[in-house]
Formats: C-alpha cells, sequence, structure tokens
C-alpha cells in the first residue's frame, strides 16, 4: 500500500531535521513521499527545501496543525495510507512498515506510536507527563481515551470519511479520534511502536501551552460531545478538574513506574501548576464558547 508522510510543520527550525531524517534514513523502504506543511516566511520553509526528495506545500499564512495535516492530505491525493509525524518527533527506524503491519492485524483505521520523550531536563519531563503519560503504553489507558496524532498511520479512506481534522490546535487530534470511533473504526494506540518527541524548554512556554491545551480542549469536547462536555456547560464546576486531574496522575504513576511517582511527588508542586494553567485555560474556552453561538478556533 502507498504511504505518504505528512508533517506540520510551524517554526520548527530546531527539530525538523531529526524527523525528517528519521523518515527518509530510517523509513525510506516504506514511505513514498515526504510533505512538510508550512507557510510562506516560517523558517522551516528554507531548511525543509535542503533535502531534496522533500516536497514542501506552503499557505499563504500561519495555519493551525489541524489545518496543515488536511492541506497535506489534498497534496498526497494519491495515498492508501497517510503518516501523520509532528515535527518535533522521530520516529523509530522500521516504524513504519510495523505501524502499516499493525493496522493490518488489528483491523484499524488509524494506529499512532508509543511516545518517549526525548532529552530534556524538568520542564520536558513535566511537559511529557502533563500531556503524554497514557500514550507511552505502559498500562492500558482508559476507555475513553483517545491516542494523539504525534506520529499516527492512518487509512486515507478513514480520514476522508471523517472529514480530516478541525482548524484547530492544540486538540485537533481529540476530534480527529473521536470522529473516527463515532463512525465505529477502531482508533489504537501501537503494541510497540516508538516515537521519539522533543519538548521545548521553558517553565512560561509550558504554562502557555498547557493554557491553550485546556481552551482547545474545552472547544473539543464542544464540538463532539466527548467525555467531559458537561463541564463545557457548567463553567462554575471546572475548577473541580484541578485536583481530579493531579489525583489521577498521581495513581497513574503508582502504578506504572515507582521511580516516576518518585520523580512526580518531588516535582508535585510544579506539575499542580501546570494543571492549574489547563484549568484555567478551560474555563477560558467554556466561557468563551458561552458567548459565542458558534464553534471558537484554536490558537495555531
Amino acid at each position: 500500500m502507498s504511504c505518504i508522510a505528512v508533517v506540520p510543520a510551524r517554526r520548527a527550525e530546531h527539530t525538523l531535521a531529526a524527523t525528517l531524517d528519521a523518515l527518509l534514513e530510517g523509513n525510506r523502504d516504506f514511505i513514498q513521499r515526504v510533505i512538510v506543511v508550512t507557510s510562506v516566511g516560517d523558517p522551516t520553509v528554507a531548511l525543509a527545501r535542503r533535502w531534496p526528495e522533500v516536497e514542501v506545500v506552503t499557505a499563504p499564512s500561519p495555519i493551525s496543525a489541524g489545518a496543515a495535516r488536511n492541506l497535506g492530505r489534498r497534496a498526497a491525493d494519491s495515498a492508501e495510507l497517510l503518516l501523520f509525524v509532528d515535527a518535533d518527533c522521530v520516529l523509530e527506524r522500521g516504524g513504519a512498515a510495523a505501524l502499516a503491519a499493525e493496522l493490518e492485524r488489528r483491523s484499524a483505521a488509524a494506529v499512532a506510536a508509543r511516545v518517549r520523550r526525548r532529552g530534556g531536563g524538568v520542564v520536558a519531563w513535566l511537559r511529557h507527563a502533563l500531556e503524554f503519560k497514557e500514550a507511552e503504553g505502559r498500562l492500558a489507558a482508559p476507555a475513553a481515551w483517545l491516542p494523539p496524532s504525534t506520529t499516527m498511520l492512518c487509512r486515507a479512506a478513514a480520514f476522508d470519511r471523517a472529514g480530516g481534522f478541525p482548524d484547530l490546535w492544540p486538540g485537533e487530534d481529540l476530534v480527529f479520534a473521536h470522529r473516527l470511533r463515532s463512525l465505529g473504526e477502531r482508533i489504537v494506540l501501537s503494541d510497540a511502536v516508538e516515537t521519539h518527541h522533543v519538548h521545548p524548554d521553558g517553565f512560561g512556554e509550558m504554562l502557555a501551552h498547557q493554557r491553550r491545551l485546556g481552551r482547545t480542549a474545552a472547544v473539543a469536547r464542544s464540538l463532539t460531545g466527548m467525555q467531559g462536555v458537561a463541564f463545557v456547560h457548567r463553567p462554575w464546576l471546572v475548577p473541580l478538574l484541578a485536583p481530579a486531574r493531579v489525583a489521577r496522575a498521581v495513581l497513574w504513576f503508582a502504578r506504572s513506574s515507582a521511580f516516576e511517582l518518585f520523580v512526580l511527588l518531588a516535582l508535585l508542586p510544579l506539575y499542580a501548576i501546570g494543571i492549574a494553567a489547563w484549568t484555567v485555560g478551560f474555563a477560558d474556552g467554556a466561557r468563551a464558547l458561552a458567548r459565542s453561538d458558534r464553534p471558537l478556533n484554536g490558537d495555531c
């Protein structure tokens, strides 16, 4: 089956080289084309064009990750399989073919690679714990959990039936995965294939991203009616989400890793601040939705 990789990239000049090397060298035998989607004037354009075999698709202005993936899909019109890889992720050698084999074996519409943290210090650990602990695959995730699209192989036909990604970032993968499940399709986390995610440094940037993520989490629930939508309709209940998420994280690490539980407890005040930023963002999104008669786009 023909496979085309789509890499949405915005200001990815510090991470894109490793992403492309992993696709072009470590997975060359399975991927027919690699498409980088960015915007005119973004530094990523010049970097991506250093690889002659990479196709660069540019939007006239910066676009969300969801819109970038949809634009890449249109450029990959002949593909049977679409491999979406974020520009800060490094797929393991042979991972694309292994994901395709797993897609067939599990009769799935899409399969996401397990997400491992690549390098970094305290902030990188916190960001990974806040966003991707379930995606490491050490424990079975809750039934309602939806795999992230940091590195995801999807059947093109299923992508089209779901209508692609929403024009949203972050949180666009929540909506896309929910759409697939609502159609009766299977979307799963890989049994073994890993992608290595690079988290940017900076505690302030982490808090800003958590607030964006909380805001678009509210938008995603409003768009789909997925679990947690009751909090969108009752913003006064949103503060309850913060202690609930902290308690859930403690229980998760208690079951998965004694060492990481120790790290979490040592960093618990910082982790709680990150959760608080997400909760403030969720409340912002819920209030904005209550004032609006149409869905809100995320910060792209």
